[in-house]
Order: structure tokens, then C-alpha cells, then sequence
């Protein structure tokens, strides 16, 4: 596995972490 796709790989789950905040977020208002 080369260092580019454990960047993207990374950077998907940080993208997926924050969408899944912001869902937690809008259903607790």
C-alpha cells in the first residue's frame, strides 16, 4: 500500500467523521 492511498484513505474517514458529527449534531437541536 503506497503513502498516496493511506492519505486519501485517511482523508475519507476524516471526511466520513464529520459528516457523521454534523448528523449527531442536527438530530440532538
Amino acid at each position: 500500500m503506497s503513502v498516496v492511498d493511506m492519505v486519501v484513505l485517511i482523508l475519507k474517514l476524516i471526511v466520513a467523521a464529520l459528516q457523521l458529527l454534523d448528523a449527531v449534531l442536527k438530530y440532538l437541536r
